[in-house]
């Protein structure tokens, strides 16, 4: 029998490059010849219409949060509802090429967690990112990797793998609704020692994020502080 692979995608208004990475995915999965399933969790875009009918056209699960619940809601929603045994989720600006999927799912076999590190070697990018965000997003990645999850330098990549009830047990620990979710389920699986294996992605152009550094960056500063509290309070014990 072959595996089930369930793909989650989440969305937030931007959908320009939605139907094309979904066409190129489901060239990946089918040449694979594998089963599989691609659900778009909209996190309350306003443009809902337009998304719901790329996910029609393309034969998706379409979930929706009512309102804008963050990302780590929208990812959460998706894994729960996911039935595949094994579970990657992937921004639905489809940021990697898609040559990193067959490489998650030869991991899988072998990794309870694979996740995506664009600071490993092999890793590439199409464009050099803008110094700010860089000098953000290095001094974050420098508190998160000595204080949080040590060893693993990029927690933020937007592609991460799980086998199915790895997966579930740690989404359903989860409390932080942002971008710090990725922070807190590394942190859940290493407090459980749960084992990570990371692979290089390459970094494909896209349009102007909607990460503010400064703001968003005060927000994971906050959050960060929240796990060290649920962990002291043992909320992120998984049982076996």
């Amino acid at each position: 029998m072959k595996t089930m692979i369930s793909i989650v995608l989440p969305v937030y208004n931007r959908f320009s490059g939605l139907g094309n990475g979904i066409r190129e995915l489901k060239a990946v999965l089918d040449e694979r010849i594998c089963v599989y399933e691609i659900i778009i969790v909209d996190d309350g875009s306003v443009n809902k219409d337009q998304i719901k009918a790329i996910a029609d056209l393309h034969s998706c699960n379409y979930l929706r949060n009512d309102r804008n619940a963050g990302k780590g809601m929208a990812v959460k929603k998706g894994i729960l509802a996911s039935t595949g045994e094994l579970i990657i989720f992937m921004d639905g600006d489809f940021p990697f090429h898609l040559d990193v999927i067959n490489r998650m799912i030869d991991a899988l076999q072998h990794h309870l967690i694979v996740i995506g590190d664009r600071t490993l070697p092999g890793s590439r990018y199409a464009k050099e990112t803008v110094i700010m965000r860089k000098a953000g997003s290095r001094i974050l990645s420098l508190l998160i990797s000595r204080f949080y999850v040590k060893g693993i330098t990029d927690s933020q990549c937007g592609i991460k793998g799980f086998r199915e009830k790895t997966g579930k047990a740690i989404f359903n620990k989860l409390t932080q609704s942002g971008f710090s979710f990725d922070v807190e389920l590394l942190f859940v699986a290493r407090k459980n020692r749960i084992d990570i294996k990371r692979l290089p992605v390459h970094v494909v152009e896209q349009e102007g994020s909607s990460v503010n550094v400064f703001k968003d960056g005060f927000v994971m500063l906050f959050s960060l502080f929240s796990i060290l509290f649920n962990q002291a309070q043992g909320k992120y014990r998984i049982n076996e």
